[in-house]
C-alpha cells in the first residue's frame, strides 16, 4: 500500500489543529501548500453560517481549501451583516486587510467599490444591500450549502490512533516492543525504564556540585523522582533544571541549551516536581504560584494570587491534579490544575507555615509552623482535627518552631517533624508524638535546619546548624554512625531523591553539593 507524502502533512495538520497550536499550522500549510480541510462537524459548520456565527466560521475556512470565488462571496455578505449591525471597524478589516477582499479589487473593482460605499453611508436598508441576493438568510443557507460541499471531516485524534494502531500491532504481531509496563518512547522506539528504588543508604561521597554564576545564589530546590534532574530556585527568579551526576545543566532540555529559563518575578523559594516528574510547581516570594512543563519549560498553569505573602512551600497531590501551597500568611491553600481555581483553604496557625504534605490516601493535609504546632485537617473539609505542639513538654525551653513535615515512605500515618531544636519528632496522624529523633553528641547540633528522608522510609537524613548531616533510624530513632560536614558554608535547606540515595543541600552561598550513598 502507497501512502502519499501530502495525506502524512495533513494527519500532523491535524493534529496541530486539535492542539490549537494555530501559528505551527498556518507555518506548516504556507510551506507544503497542504490545507487540512476539514471540520469538526459539517452539521455544526452548516449550523454557524445559518445563525451568523462569523467568528466560528472563520476560524474553520481559514485552514480549509477553499476557492477564492467563494471565499468572497462569504466575507462580502459577512462585511453586509457587519454594516448593517453597525459594527464598521471588524467591517473596514475584513475589507480591506484580507486576501479574498484583495483579489475582489483586483478582479471585480466594481464590486468591491460597492462595499466601500456602504461601509460610508450613515443609514443601512437591507433592501439594497442584499438586493439581487434573496434576503438575508436566503444568502447565509445557499453559503452553508455551498461550503459544506467543500469541506470533509476527519475522526477526532487520527495520527495519535494510527500511532496507537501501530504500536499494538509490532507488539502482538512482531514483537518488537515488550508490552512489560514500563513506559515507551516512541520517538526513539524504545522502553524507558524507570528509575527503580535502592537500598537506603546514607550519602557519603561527594558526587558533583552545582555551581551557580556570581550574585547569584539558590533558595530552594527538588528532585525529580523519574531521572536525574535536580531543579533550583534562584534569588533573582530562575528556575533551573541539572543533572545531579554532573552538576551541569541538563542541555538535553532544548529550552535550557538555547539560554531559554523558566522564570518568575520574585524570588524562587518553593519548588516540587510532580509524582509523573512532567510537571514542576515553582512558589515565589511575591505569593505567586506557577507551574511549568518540564520537558517544555512553558507555562502549564499560573496563579498569581495564591497567597498575599511569601511561599514557603508547595507539594502535589498524589494524582498530579491538585498542588498544595503554604505561606509566610499562615494560610494552606489547595489550588486545582484543570479549573486553576483555589479550591480548599486551611487557616488555623498562628504564625508562618514552613512545611505541609498530603497524606498517602490524600485525606488528611499536615502542615508546620513556626508557632511550632503541627496541624492535621481534613483534606475534604479543611478542618483542623487535631493540633500537636511536639516541643511543648521540654523543660526549660521556649517551644521551638518547625521547618517542616516530610511523609514516611511505607508509613501512611506517620510524619517525620524537624524543629528548630536539636530534636526532631515522628508524629502520628492522629497527633501523637511516637518517639524523638536526636543526636548523641548534642555539641555538633545546636538545632536542625532540614531534613529529608530516604527512598524507602528507612533513614531521616538531617542537617545540623554546623552543616554536619546526621542519619537517624526511622524505626528505633537511633542515630546511625557518625555526621559528615557536607559544606563549609551555613546550609539552609536540603532535599533527598525520592529513588535513589542522593541528596543535595544549598546555603547562602553559590553552592549546591550533592552528596551520593552509592
Amino acid at each position: 500500500m502507497d501512502i502519499e507524502s501530502t495525506d502524512i502533512i495533513r494527519l500532523i495538520e491535524q493534529f496541530l489543529k486539535e492542539q490549537k497550536l494555530h501559528k505551527t499550522l498556518e507555518t506548516l500549510q504556507s510551506e507544503t501548500g497542504v490545507k487540512l480541510n476539514t471540520v469538526d462537524s459539517i452539521d455544526a459548520f452548516k449550523r454557524d453560517i445559518i445563525k451568523g456565527h462569523w467568528d466560528a466560521v472563520l476560524t474553520n475556512v481559514e485552514h480549509a481549501n477553499i476557492p477564492q470565488d467563494k471565499l468572497i462571496d462569504l466575507y462580502e455578505h459577512i462585511i453586509i451583516e457587519l454594516v448593517e449591525l453597525q459594527d464598521l471597524g471588524p467591517a473596514r478589516a475584513l475589507l480591506r486587510q484580507t486576501e479574498p477582499m484583495e483579489l475582489l479589487r483586483s478582479s471585480q473593482p466594481e464590486r468591491y467599490i460597492a462595499l466601500e460605499q456602504l461601509l460610508s453611508r450613515t443609514t443601512f436598508d437591507p433592501s439594497t444591500a442584499f438586493k439581487g441576493r434573496g434576503g438575508k438568510e436566503a444568502r447565509r443557507l445557499r453559503i452553508a450549502q455551498e461550503l459544506a460541499g467543500l469541506v470533509s471531516t476527519a475522526p477526532a485524534n487520527r495520527l495519535l490512533t494510527l500511532l496507537g494502531q501501530a504500536i499494538k500491532w509490532q507488539t502482538e504481531r512482531q514483537g518488537l516492543v515488550v508490552a512489560d509496563g514500563a513506559p515507551y518512547d516512541l520517538f526513539y522506539g524504545k522502553t524507558v525504564q524507570p528509575l527503580m528504588p535502592s537500598e537506603d543508604k546514607m550519602p557519603g561521597t561527594q558526587l558533583a556540585t552545582v555551581k551557580f554564576p556570581k550574585k547569584q545564589h539558590p533558595t530552594s530546590l527538588a528532585f525529580s523522582p523519574s531521572n536525574e534532574y535536580l531543579a533550583t530556585g534562584s534569588a533573582d527568579g530562575f528556575v533551573e533544571v541539572w543533572n545531579f551526576m554532573t552538576g551541569r545543566l541538563a542541555h538535553d532540555l532544548k529550552y535550557q541549551a538555547d539560554g531559554a529559563l523558566m522564570m518568575m518575578e520574585g524570588a524562587v523559594i518553593a519548588l516540587a516536581f510532580s509524582h509523573s516528574g512532567d510537571l514542576i510547581c515553582s512558589g515565589a516570594a511575591d505569593g505567586k504560584l506557577q507551574v511549568w512543563k518540564v520537558k517544555s519549560g512553558s507555562s502549564y498553569r499560573r496563579f498569581p494570587a495564591a497567597h498575599s505573602q511569601d511561599i514557603s512551600c508547595v507539594c502535589f497531590s498524589f494524582d498530579d491534579t491538585q498542588v498544595l501551597s503554604g505561606s509566610l500568611d499562615g494560610i494552606l491553600r489547595i489550588h486545582g490544575l484543570k479549573s486553576g481555581n483555589m479550591l480548599k483553604e486551611f487557616r488555623g496557625h498562628s504564625a508562618a507555615v514552613t512545611g505541609a504534605v498530603f497524606s498517602q490516601d490524600m485525606s488528611l493535609v499536615v502542615s508546620t509552623s513556626e508557632d511550632g504546632s503541627v496541624r492535621i485537617w481534613d483534606a475534604g473539609s479543611a478542618a483542623c482535627i487535631y493540633s500537636v505542639v511536639p516541643g511543648a513538654g521540654v523543660d526549660g525551653l521556649i517551644v521551638p518552631a518547625t521547618h517542616g513535615v516530610l511523609r514516611i515512605p511505607g508509613s501512611p500515618s506517620s510524619f517525620v517533624v524537624c524543629t528548630k531544636s536539636p530534636t526532631m519528632y515522628i508524629v502520628s496522624a492522629q497527633g501523637k508524638v511516637e518517639r524523638t529523633l536526636a543526636p548523641k553528641d548534642e555539641s555538633l547540633c545546636k538545632e536542625f535546619v532540614a531534613a529529608a528522608i530516604t527512598p524507602q522510609g528507612k533513614y531521616v537524613l538531617a542537617v545540623s546548624d554546623s552543616s554536619v548531616m546526621h542519619c537517624f533510624c526511622v524505626e528505633s530513632g537511633e542515630q546511625m554512625g557518625g555526621g559528615h560536614k557536607v559544606s563549609d558554608a551555613e546550609i539552609i535547606g536540603m532535599a533527598n531523591h525520592p529513588k535513589l540515595n542522593v541528596a543535595a543541600f544549598f546555603g547562602q552561598d553559590r553552592r549546591v553539593p550533592i552528596w551520593s550513598g552509592f
